[in-house]
């Protein structure tokens, strides 16, 4: 039964790394589909292989072969919280893009655990936005008539409370996307190696999806206790969903400093 079982995993893990297997050749770019902007990505061995994050469009990886070569390299590649280890060959071939949901991934891990219950979670966040104050100054973006800016930071239980307010002051509603949090570099150098780090909040209270003309929203995001090093930075986007990747994007660029003022309640 040990043996059959055995053989049975083999099958299983062969099957996996054959389903994770791209080929590249030298003369043709070969890009990879992510289902949203890549945190991280690594090349096993760049003598024979090189990869870069597509600069206008962040979803997308471009590899190539540098030469010829034999056996096989890898790539990783995080993107939408779950990691990606691809086998990399050479090989002349037509296919020159795959969907990188095709293949078998791992979570890259919750940054949180829920420390407190989701009926707290409710009830504390209605408590923030019944306050109506503001503590946190000069954390704010204006595009095109949208106002992205940082509220309040509490803390509860070594849980974060994060406030934000959007305001529309065009008189078309402005559609939300989605909202991504990362832990940056404060400075942005230009390398294939990104230095992100995508987090995950647990809680979003009203999961807004639309500002609509001349309104003013305010929505609380709920985060376990961190602490940034100096030369980084807790950076939040608010994208706009749009035809043809045309939204407007807000960013929010939050320094240690503002997360160590973080009020008790």
């Amino acid at each position: 039964m040990k043996t059959m079982i055995s053989i049975l995993f083999l099958f299983f893990s062969v099957a996996v790394f054959a389903q994770n297997q791209i080929s590249v050749c030298e003369t043709k770019a070969t890009h990879i589909i992510c289902p949203e902007k890549v945190s991280y990505i690594q090349v096993g061995d760049h003598s024979r292989i090189v990869a870069e994050i597509v600069p206008e469009h962040p979803n997308l990886v471009r590899v190539k072969a540098v030469e010829p070569f034999e056996g096989e390299s890898s790539l990783t590649i995080v993107s939408s919280g779950k990691v990606y280890s691809l086998f990399v060959n050479y090989a002349n071939t037509n296919k020159i893009s795959y969907d990188l949901e095709s293949f078998h991934s791992v979570k890259t891990g919750d940054a949180g655990s829920n420390i407190l219950p989701e009926y707290l979670l409710k009830e504390l966040s209605h408590q923030i936005l019944s306050k109506g104050k503001k503590h946190i100054k000069k954390r704010k973006e204006k595009k095109d008539g949208i106002i992205f800016q940082l509220i309040n930071i509490y803390l509860k239980q070594d849980v974060l409370f994060f406030e934000l307010e959007i305001t529309n002051t065009t008189n078309m509603g402005y559609d939300v996307e989605g909202f991504h949090w990362w832990i940056d570099d404060k400075k942005q150098y230009k390398s294939t190696n990104v230095q992100e780090y995508q987090i995950l909040p647990d809680y979003q209270h009203y999961n807004i999806k639309q500002v609509p003309a001349k309104t003013t929203l305010r929505e609380v995001f709920v985060l376990p206790k961190l602490t940034i090093p100096d030369k980084r930075i807790l950076r939040i986007e608010m994208l706009e969903k749009a035809l043809g990747n045309t939204g407007r994007k807000l960013t929010l660029e939050i320094q240690n400093k503002d997360i160590m003022k973080a009020r008790n309640f």
